[in-house]
């Protein structure tokens, strides 16, 4: 029965009751004509133990068979409420769950070069012939996959580690295909699955999406308040709306109202010196996160990319990194991913210090954004910050749709704010003594001049700027402009430019009362969330297209010429080198 929060429980009891199924079907499976015993053919392999097989070994046969045990057990509930006739999306739930289930319960074990499974093409594991055919198909193809050798005769499985590595990556790549395969099921059976999680242990399954209890809890940070973000007022309010937007999410229609429309990068980028306050920006959308999510009633999923996903061993890198990022594939909660430093976790191509193990991790990164192995639904964003925008890979960065130079201060008012906010409790207890009165933080917003970073003055590049009513042709001479002055403007500046005019579009803040008030926005149709959001929206008009166009292609021109800066600079530096080493070698010479 579901619980009091909607949950619903399967225990130890309701999965031994299918033990004796388990135990059947892991001891004949079926393969080449004949019936073999799991447990009997792992004897055999070496390093595994032999009679009294290893831990590690014993460890793989227990998660299987609670994996098997599971997967009877979500075909029998799920069968209470869906047409039984409806094998394939039984199957695939049911496969989904066993696969999560036994990945979660076995380690990433540590080394280098140990048996793999190859993520597999195309619909590689059947489901739809009933359970225990779908079941037999599985463990016919696991069987195989572990007892096959080398072109030089050699068992591809040779250790302990090499199994329980085969054995996870087996049984992610069947999770992943259900999740994938989950799309072509219409949405009255996938709402079957999505309304009440099932929760076995640690592991909650929501619909076709899965999350450890330790890792789905909210993170422990520092909570940052608008008020407490000196400077930054475009991507503070940026950032603030977008959570907001995010938060419209219908989980029920699998979809964001706010794309239908526009104005929701899926991509953003910030860049600035160090200090200026991008990681306090990041902290202020996670608070945001946090109360909104309670106040729509769906889960907060925050991913940080950080140094944890660069492991001495080769390969190893990507599948963290796979891993993680499939967290965005998480249909039924609002998630949030961040790429702190994104230019020393992915070093550009022609980097000298570029590995294999990195050419991977950038080349998945990018697949990611996109979009190659997730549909963009409107409940995820992804951010990223750099030091260095310069440092970053090109082709990596145009994938950012959305940029914002963070700055930090931009006037008087916004340090003495800030100084008044790093020293609010000695100011509270009247340990601080200055003249006039202390500016806060939304009066600098207001009397500072400028909204966003000030940057180098540029003349400008648009021959129509100040002209009305631009026609396409206008806007596509422009264009093409642009690509006589640099190769590089492609059709993905086309995709950024248009995201950010979107953006421009809903130039508007999300009314509070559809989050306090839930039956004025939470619990209206669809459609009449869309009709709703749509009359906050304000027309896009040629002049807009040609003004983002040309701050797209100056922001360009400015990373190139910061990065003929910084080279010279290196080259300057050297040559001072040279000369000095020069000088002093020719006073050494000369006894001095």
């Amino acid at each position: 029965m579901p619980t009091r929060d909607n949950v619903h429980p399967v225990t130890d009891a309701d999965l031994d009751a299918h033990r004796d199924s388990a135990e059947f079907r892991m001891q004949n499976i079926p393969m080449r004509g004949v019936s073999y015993d799991l447990l009997a053919e792992l004897r055999k392999l070496p390093g595994v133990g032999g009679y009294l097989l290893n831990e590690p070994v014993n460890h793989v046969l227990h998660a299987i068979r609670r994996g098997l045990c599971l997967y009877y057990e979500l075909y029998e509930e799920v069968s209470a409420t869906v047409d039984p006739r409806q094998a394939a999306f039984l199957g695939s739930f049911a496969l989904f769950g066993a696969g999560a289930l036994i990945a979660g319960r076995l380690p990433m074990p540590a080394g280098d070069n140990l048996a793999s499974f190859p993520k597999p093409g195309g619909q590689f594991f059947k489901a739809g012939l009933g359970p225990d055919d779908d079941l037999k198909g599985v463990l016919s193809f696991y069987l195989k996959a572990v007892t096959q050798t080398a072109a030089d005769g050699s068992p591809i499985v040779e250790t302990a580690d090499d199994l329980v590595n085969l054995t996870r990556e087996y049984f992610v790549a069947a999770r992943d295909q259900m999740i994938t395969d989950a799309e072509r099921f219409p949405a009255e059976l996938l709402a079957q699955v999505a309304g009440v999680p099932f929760r076995i242990g640690d592991l909650e399954l929501r619909g076709f999406s899965a999350s450890e209890q330790a890792a789905s809890a909210k993170p422990a940070f520092t909570p940052v308040q608008p008020e407490q973000i000196v400077g930054n007022t475009a991507a503070k309010r940026s950032l603030l709306r977008y959570v907001d937007r995010l938060a419209l999410y219908d989980a029920t229609q699998g979809f964001n109202p706010v794309l239908e429309l526009g104005g929701l990068p899926s991509t953003v980028l910030f860049d600035g010196f160090p200090g200026t306050g991008k990681s306090s920006l990041f902290r202020m959308a996670m608070t945001r996160m946090n109360e909104r999510s309670e106040q729509v009633g769906l889960p907060a999923r925050f991913v940080s990319i950080d140094p944890s996903i660069k492991d001495e061993y080769y390969g190893k890198t990507a599948k963290l990194l796979t891993e993680k990022l499939a967290l965005a594939r998480d249909r039924n909660a609002l998630t949030l991913l961040f790429f702190d430093d994104i230019d020393l976790r992915l070093l550009s191509r022609g980097d000298p210090g570029m590995g294999g193990s990195d050419k991977d991790v950038l080349n998945l990164t990018m697949q990611f954004l996109d979009g190659a192995f997730t549909v963009n639904v409107g409940n995820a964003q992804t951010y990223a910050a750099t030091n260095e925008p310069t440092a970053t890979d090109s082709a990596l960065r145009q994938r950012f749709h959305h940029r914002e130079q963070i700055g930090g201060p931009e006037d008087w008012d916004d340090y003495a704010a800030l100084i008044g906010i790093k020293l609010a409790r000695q100011i509270k207890h009247g340990l601080v003594q200055v003249a006039g009165d202390m500016p806060t933080p939304q009066g600098a917003a207001r009397t500072g001049a400028a909204t966003a970073p000030a940057t180098p003055a540029r003349p400008s590049l648009n021959p129509f700027a100040g002209k009305k009513s631009l026609s396409w042709r206008e806007l596509g001479d422009l264009c093409a402009e642009f690509k006589r002055k640099d190769p590089r403007f492609t059709g993905r500046p086309i995709e950024s430019v248009t995201q950010k005019l979107l953006a421009e579009s809903a130039d508007f803040e999300v009314p509070g009362e559809w989050f306090t008030k839930p039956d004025m926005f939470l619990r209206k149709t669809y459609d009449e969330k869309v009709a709703l959001v749509k009359t906050l929206y304000r027309p896009i008009t040629g002049e807009m297209i040609a003004a983002e166009l040309e701050q797209y292609f100056s922001s360009e021109q400015r990373y190139a010429d910061d990065a003929r800066v910084q080279r010279a600079e290196r080259v300057a530096a050297d040559l001072e080198a040279q000369i000095a080493a020069r000088d002093l070698l020719a006073r050494r010479e000369n006894g001095q």
